[in-house]
């Protein structure tokens, strides 16, 4: 096959548009910043203490909150809150991400009913919610979820009425 010109190809299918003159006029115009507008800065750091306030902004609703635990946590967690989600198999398998990364699988899901009957530090575990435990195994749901929801999840938990520790 002859090849003719500088073109790379033997038949010019792909207009490379970039080296085109005419590229830029067919460019859509760049929106200018708003005149007042400010540059957003971050003031934290990800491994900064969660500072959780006293007051609620909304009152605790178990079925709101048994749904929020259902959705979010029942996977590794179980339904009743022992460790025995669908997942915790598979988290502790010898050929999980974490037993790959760490050398030896993970051992289990806690189970958040002892760690309720235990009463544990609810703040503490609001913190290991929203930052995470063990790298990989207990994602951060603090990016996820917002406060509230969290806050709900842990009140479910700790709940001897209708949440998981009845």
């Amino acid at each position: 096959m002859r090849r003719t010109g500088i073109n790379t190809y033997p038949v010019e299918l792909f207009s490379e548009m970039h080296y085109s003159q005419a590229y830029k006029a067919q460019e859509p115009p760049r929106l200018a910043p708003l005149a007042d507008s400010v540059v957003f800065v971050s003031t934290g750091h990800p491994d900064s203490v969660l500072r959780v306030p006293d007051k609620r902004s909304r009152t605790y609703d178990p079925v709101i909150a048994g749904n929020l635990y259902q959705v979010n946590c029942s996977v590794c967690h179980g339904m009743t809150g022992l460790g025995d989600g669908k997942a915790a198999r598979h988290i502790t398998s010898s050929s999980s991400f974490y037993a790959t990364n760490e050398g030896e699988p993970y051992k289990s899901p806690p189970n958040l009913v002892e760690s309720a009957a235990n009463r544990l530090n609810e703040r503490e575990i609001m913190f290991r919610f929203v930052s995470g435990w063990n790298g990989p195994v207990m994602p951060e749901f603090g990016k996820i979820l917002a406060e509230e929801d969290i806050r709900d999840i842990v009140n479910y938990i700790f709940d001897d009425s209708t949440g998981l520790s009845k």
